[in-house]
Parts: C-alpha cells; sequence; structure tokens
C-alpha cells in the first residue's frame, strides 16, 4: 500500500509514525476539542504545538497526565471533548482502564480516542479489543496525529445542546468518590464563600476551624495533624476537597494548607456542611472514602538515614533555594532526596555541583523549577563520596535557582512564566 502502513483487519489502522498519508483536513481538525494524555509534560506540550499550528485554539486543547486526571478534566467540562489522544504502553497512564470506561458510558461513547502504541503487534492488539478508534504506531510524527484527528471527525455527530445536557446529567449522577460533580458544586457554592490566593498564599494555619474547603482552580498544598498523631500531607487540585475528615469523625488538630499557585478556593462553615450533607447524603460516602484514602497513601513518614553526615529537615525550616546554596558552599558529594505530598525529587550533587535530578518520569532543569514551588516537605541528603549516575544537568545551579524563583514570582504576580 502506497500509505506505508498495514491496516489491521476488522479494527482501526494502525498508523505508522514515520510515513502516514498526508491526508489532513485541517480546518476540521482545527474545530475540535482534544484532550492530551502523556505523563510527559514535554510530550504534552508537542502535541498541543501540533494543534496549534493547524489553527486548534488553546482553549480548545487540553491536558492530562494520567487517565484519572483525563476523567477530572471531562468531568469538569461536562464531557463536551470530541477525542482524546492518549499514551497507551505506560500502566501509570492507565490508557487502557480510560478507554474502557468511555466506551461504557452512554455520555462518553462517542468521544474517539487515539491510542499511541510502541511497534508491537501485541499492544495493537490489545489496544483494538480494548475498543480505541485510532492507533499510532510510534514513533509519532504531526502528520500521522493529525490524519487521525481528521479521520474521526468525520464520523463525529455535532455537540448538540441535547447532548452537553445528557452529559452534564450524567457528570452528576455519576461523580467519582474525589471529585465534585456540578450538583454537589452547585450547592456548596450555593452556601459557601470563594477566595481567591496569589501563589504562596496561606488559606490556612494552625487549630482546625471546622471549615470544608474545595478547590475550583490551581493547586494547593496541605497538611493535616489528626488528633492520633498522624500526618497527612497531600495537594488538593481543582475538583479536590480538603478538610473533609473533620467531618466523618476524624478530629483535625492542626490544618496548613498553603497555595503553590493562582487559585480559587471555596469554603464552607461547619453549620453549613451539616445542612448540605442532609441533603446529599452521598457526602457521607465522599468524605469517609477521600479520608481513608488519604489516610492509607498520604501518611507522611520521615526520612532516614543512619550514616554518618546525613542532613535532614524540612522545607519550612530550610526552603529549597537555601537548601541547595548550602550544599553548594559545603561542597557536599551524595544524594538529595526530597518528599512533599506523595512525590519525591532525587537529586545528585558532585562537590556542592548539582549533575542530576528526576522527579517521577522528569529529568533535568525542570525538576529544579517544580521543586521551587513546593510550599512544604521534607528532605534528606545522604553522603556518598565515590556517587555515580547520569548527567541531566549542566547549568549553575545559581542559575536554575535564580529562574525557578524568577517564575515563582512572575505566578505570584499573576503572569505566566516566559
Amino acid at each position: 500500500m502506497a500509505s506505508g502502513f498495514k491496516p489491521v483487519p476488522g479494527g482501526p489502522n494502525p498508523r505508522r509514525g514515520s510515513s502516514a498519508p498526508a491526508q489532513v483536513n485541517k480546518a476540521a481538525v482545527a474545530q475540535l476539542r482534544v484532550l492530551l494524555v502523556d505523563n510527559l509534560v514535554a510530550w504534552r506540550q508537542k502535541m498541543r504545538g501540533w494543534l496549534a499550528d493547524v489553527g486548534t485554539s488553546q482553549d480548545a486543547i487540553l491536558e492530562a497526565s494520567s487517565g484519572e486526571e483525563a476523567m477530572e478534566v471531562l468531568r469538569g467540562v461536562n464531557f463536551d471533548v470530541d477525542v482524546l489522544v492518549c499514551e497507551w504502553d505506560d500502566e501509570s497512564v492507565g490508557g487502557g482502564d480510560l478507554v474502557v470506561q468511555l466506551k461504557n458510558n452512554a455520555a462518553t461513547s462517542r468521544i474517539g480516542f487515539v491510542a499511541m502504541v510502541g511497534n508491537d503487534a501485541a499492544a495493537i492488539r490489545e489496544a483494538k479489543a480494548a475498543g480505541v478508534t485510532e492507533v499510532l504506531v510510534k514513533p509519532i510524527t504531526p502528520v500521522a496525529m493529525l490524519q487521525a484527528l481528521s479521520t474521526i471527525q468525520k464520523t463525529l455527530k455535532p455537540r448538540t445542546e441535547e447532548t452537553r445536557k445528557r452529559q452534564q446529567a450524567a457528570a452528576s449522577i455519576q461523580p467519582q468518590s474525589t471529585k465534585l460533580s456540578s450538583t454537589i458544586a452547585s450547592e456548596l457554592r450555593g452556601a459557601g464563600k470563594l477566595g481567591r490566593y496569589k501563589l504562596g498564599g496561606v488559606i490556612a494555619a494552625g487549630p482546625s476551624k471546622r471549615r470544608l474547603y474545595w478547590v475550583e482552580s490551581g493547586t494547593v498544598f496541605v497538611r493535616e495533624l489528626r488528633s492520633d498523631g498522624t500526618q497527612v500531607e497531600y495537594r488538593a487540585t481543582p475538583g479536590r476537597f480538603f478538610g473533609e475528615a473533620a467531618f466523618v469523625g476524624e478530629e483535625i488538630t492542626e490544618l496548613r494548607a498553603v497555595t503553590e499557585s493562582e487559585v480559587i478556593v471555596g469554603w464552607q462553615e461547619a453549620e453549613a456542611v451539616a445542612q448540605t450533607m442532609v441533603r446529599l447524603p452521598i457526602l457521607q460516602h465522599y468524605f469517609r472514602t477521600i479520608t481513608v484514602e488519604r489516610h492509607r497513601n498520604n501518611v507522611v513518614i520521615d526520612l532516614q538515614d543512619e550514616s554518618p553526615g546525613a542532613i535532614g529537615g524540612t522545607l519550612e525550616s530550610l526552603p529549597f533555594p537555601d537548601l541547595m546554596q548550602m550544599m553548594t558552599v559545603t561542597k557536599k558529594t551524595g544524594v538529595l532526596k526530597i518528599e512533599s505530598a506523595g512525590d519525591q525529587a532525587v537529586l545528585h550533587i558532585y562537590g556542592g555541583a548539582l549533575r542530576h535530578a528526576e522527579l517521577g518520569r522528569i529529568q533535568g532543569d525542570e525538576v529544579v523549577f517544580r521543586v521551587v514551588l513546593w510550599a512544604g516537605g521534607r528532605f534528606l541528603f545522604g553522603p556518598q563520596p565515590g556517587l555515580k549516575g547520569p548527567q541531566t544537568i549542566g547549568t549553575d545551579v545559581n542559575f536554575l535557582l535564580m529562574e525557578g524563583i524568577r517564575r515563582k514570582e512572575l505566578m505570584a504576580g499573576g503572569q505566566k512564566p516566559t
């Protein structure tokens, strides 16, 4: 075939990223609302650029790092999305589970699904069997992705007002256990208040006031000290509650909540929460589920290293920029681990110079920029004189810290880093 790929009989065609046919209806693709699902920020940005090049507006391009986050984004826009482009091979993304959820729900079964799959026959068969609309075989090129979207666009039904109403109804009766549905959000806002905070804003600090909080936009670092002495630490993102444990029998003795971006946060006082829970009994289940999950997954465990010369502490007592400058001045060599709300950054330092940084699948300079934004956490440095490892950073750490602080200040002023 002149197209350069072989179709899979009876299912979607796996398009080779290197030689897909250049039959792209750019004007039609530009009208699609697309959700990009991949745990690599750089790859999502690259795909966003490809879409922008054919005229897709930035508002019509949504992003998520996992299947779970994709469902949150979809509910946040009342499922008003035409197609998902999703990483398939990485289990942490959960593409297989995501496509099953979409195809088994009448409100979302119409959404097109493009799976980005490695050049592996078994993986392609798996994607087909799961019900994806199109398969793209890696490496992916702009033409291959746009051609797949163009093909899907031809089969889509118009997004009518009737369709939107049906999707909204589905969102309100099938909420996630830890996600604000439209019905719950309306109830909370009706008897609550909203506040806007800049980056670094303190929402709560000290003894808990028995308030229920939820995040409308942005990210909030939260630490709870519970009556049994347990510390629970997590990040609350759009649609997430915090402080809910106080309403299902847990006593929060101290609550600290600090913004890590510009945010809009809503809250209700205890009396209003009690009334809302009477009107919406499902909230009891929501709050209990969230509380148990956080107790299981987000309990703070101190980092430990018994070796001579180990140094530990908190980011509140020694902020990350000051910590790195101390490493530089004292010419330390070893591994610095920084944990915050379930995330862990690992940094390799040689004679005071930062040579490697990783945070999950992210490596290099971007890790420094992200850790600069963390509002709390713990660190532990373990000396390793013979340390060997990769080099993902070639820039002086002082420059990276200055750049990270510059970006943070821009965000604090409501501007996007450039």
